[in-house]
């Protein structure tokens, strides 16, 4: 079910990454929403061609002009033939070593194709509209998870990967990249082939994917009835992994809010509370005042309803704490001290979640079932700037 094509990427050129700090290490950035001001000056002082500078500009008529200053000059370099992007991710995790690895290509834009899990917000979906009409690229992936039980398309890609040396280069974040072109067209229609027979859930990047489907929408209704069907804005650029790959990590992200008035009276309608060491690991936990204290939803509550969302904390602190809360007015961390502290500054709740498990945010993704906004924090994030894919061909 998923369609996937080979592009020709535009990668920065052997000669703008000799030249910086890092190598590829001082040129690419996370994806924007990740960002913070001040990580955004500690990429440009990195090099005068960090990502950065297009993925989160200081306005998109300057990323414009940036980026097609960099193609003229050629620090950035488009490929000569269309390709498949192998792309590998080492790092660590509470002492352990994992790696994660994954294709970039470009996906089809189909609705039906292409399950999300995560609530959108309009205002971030405005933002990066504005800026594809501006560049007509996309400057960071849509990252997708799959199915692959038997490791069939697994073994192929790692299989490919070993006939060829990669690109290879770290970030101060101490991550490992491994990056590999894959231009054999044989290998390029196995892959795809195998791809099709797949379902994909958006793990990271709803706001890029609907985004791309509002520009897919917009050229639609302005080009030729003959060209529309394959033309490059009906595809984004995505990367994609196995659920199964050992390296496919999912952390929590914590939530604290002000003490409203019906928080306390809510919690203690729904849960059964009891002291937390901070030993153990609770699927809900909260902080307020000083006191730690389990939440376990009570069984009456969770009568008629689908065993799988209940086992998603975001889902439960939503429903049942949280349903008339503004996103807006939520303050969301991965750090538990960060989450503490913040609670404490304001007199509020910190609610301390656990990570979800992948198999169950993927089913209920095929099932339409949304969750709530960063029910989900794939580690690492895939970064923007490795490859670009440019939706005017």
């Amino acid at each position: 079910m998923a369609h996937i094509i080979p592009f020709k990427g535009i990668r920065y050129s052997q000669k703008t990454s000799r030249a910086a700090q890092r190598g590829l290490g001082g040129l690419i950035c996370p994806p924007y929403d990740v960002i913070s001001d001040e990580q955004r000056k500690k990429f440009i002082s990195l090099s005068k061609h960090n990502f950065v500078n297009i993925e989160l500009p200081e306005s998109n008529k300057k990323a414009k002009k940036i980026l097609n200053s960099w193609l003229k000059n050629r620090a950035l370099e488009r490929d000569s033939a269309p390709s498949i992007y192998i792309y590998r991710q080492e790092f660590e995790v509470k002492g352990r070593t994992f790696k994660r690895t994954g294709i970039f290509a470009a996906l089809e834009l189909d609705e039906s194709k292409i399950h999300r899990h995560e609530k959108t917000i309009q205002k971030h979906i405005d933002r990066r509209f504005e800026l594809l009409k501006e560049v007509k690229v996309n400057t960071s992936p849509i990252f997708c998870i799959f199915p692959d039980k038997t490791k069939t398309i697994t073994k192929l890609i790692l299989g490919t990967s070993r006939k060829s040396k990669p690109a290879v280069f770290t970030t101060a974040d101490k991550i490992t990249h491994y990056f590999w072109k894959l231009s054999d067209e044989k290998t390029i229609a196995l892959l795809t082939n195998k791809l099709k027979k797949v379902s994909l859930v958006i793990a990271d990047g709803h706001h890029r994917c609907r985004t791309g489907l509002l520009y897919k929408e917009l050229m639609s209704k302005n080009g030729k009835p003959g060209e529309r069907s394959g033309a490059p804005y009906n595809y984004i650029l995505a990367f994609l992994c196995a659920i199964e790959d050992p390296g496919l990590i999912i952390l929590p992200t914590h939530r604290v809010v002000k003490d409203y008035p019906d928080i306390k009276e809510k919690i203690r309608k729904y849960f059964t509370l009891s002291a937390w060491d901070g030993k153990s690991t609770p699927r809900l936990a909260c902080c307020h005042n000083g006191e730690f204290m389990v939440m376990k939803l009570k069984t009456a509550c969770a009568k008629n309803r689908n065993k799988l969302e209940l086992s998603i904390s975001a889902v439960v602190l939503r429903d049942f704490v949280l349903d008339e809360t503004d996103p807006g007015d939520i303050f969301y961390t991965k750090d538990i001290d960060e989450a503490v502290k913040k609670a404490h500054e304001i007199q509020g709740y910190a609610f301390l979640l656990d990570a979800p498990d992948v198999n169950n945010v993927y089913k209920l993704s095929e099932q339409g079932i949304i969750m709530p906004q960063k029910t989900t924090y794939f580690f690492p994030k895939v970064p923007a700037g490795l490859v670009i894919y440019d939706i005017n061909g």
